[in-house]
């Protein structure tokens, strides 16, 4: 029986969950239709839908007979996402109001969605996206008529995923021996992929509040110079660029607008945990 539904499935998260889960039960349902043609060839048995989250009909028969929802879909680069606000809200708010809502509809017992540490505080338009979704969805844990389970998870940076720092870091190394960086004083939290869905797969906490696994945090320049150090660049530059549009210094993973759990005052990762971060992705980009 397939009873897990992985919506926006074609992602780097979507593929890093299907690693671990038995893809003879699961859906991937997404709008792309050549990383649903190639998933196909890498997970024999895997099913996939195409659609698209802002359609509420094609989310309510994706859904039926599922048991389990992984919502990893999202519009996730902040320069673009303020130039097209409206872009965002509509799948990162409206989106996520229909997976929930067909999730409710159709008996699903859990529901696990993917939130971002730019959620807190928010200044750009994917934190802001995202923070209403947040809340959409832990409200709808609150004196709740049906049986569905909302489950909440706020990551960092991931490193390896599409757009990652990490990967682009490494090809101006390469072909420049040059890091380009908004702020030097930039810092941010880290964490592997395959431990954001290690703690979506065990998850057994509160569905009250946004839960996340313990991160530590670098500064952008540290970072650069770990995957230096593992390319063997012995020497490269820094030019700075200037901050985009809705970028911040520091991100913070939690705040009770007294206490902040934030990126520049966190545990700090030192080089040699920078390197082993970075190692495995670094030897599939190479």
């Amino acid at each position: 029986m397939r009873d897990i539904l992985l919506v926006g499935g074609t992602g780097t998260l979507g593929n890093a969950l299907l690693d671990q889960l038995d893809p003879r039960k699961c859906i991937v349902f997404s709008r792309d239709e050549l990383k649903q043609h190639e998933l196909r060839h890498k997970y024999p048995g895997l099913k996939t839908i195409l659609g698209d989250i802002r359609s509420p009909e094609s989310l309510n028969k994706a859904m039926e007979q599922v048991k389990t929802v992984y919502h990893v879909a999202a519009l996730k680069h902040v320069d673009v996402l303020e130039e097209n606000p409206e872009e965002a809200y509509a799948t990162n708010i409206v989106g996520t109001m229909n997976s929930a809502q067909a999730a409710i509809r159709n008996g699903v017992i859990n529901f696990y969605f993917t939130s971002t540490d730019k959620a807190v505080l928010p200044i750009n338009v994917y934190g802001m996206t995202k923070a209403i979704s947040e809340r959409y969805l832990l409200n709808l844990n609150q004196d709740k008529p049906f049986s569905t389970k909302f489950n909440v998870f706020r990551w960092g940076n991931i490193v390896g995923s599409r757009g990652s720092a990490v990967n682009l870091f490494a090809k101006t190394l390469k072909q420049e021996a040059k890091v380009y960086v908004t702020d030097k004083r930039m810092t941010r939290f880290w964490m592997r992929i395959e431990d954001a869905v290690k703690y979506m797969l065990t998850f057994k906490g509160d569905n009250t509040k946004v839960n996340y696994p313990e991160m530590k945090a670098s500064s952008i320049i540290d970072m650069a110079t770990a995957i230096a150090e593992l390319l063997d660049i012995k020497h490269f530059d820094i030019e700075v660029v200037g901050i985009r549009p809705g970028e911040k210094i520091h991100e913070c993973l939690y705040s009770d607008h007294e206490n902040c759990i934030r990126s520049d005052t966190a545990p700090r990762l030192s080089l040699e945990e920078l390197k082993d971060l970075v190692k495995p992705v670094l030897s599939k980009l190479c």
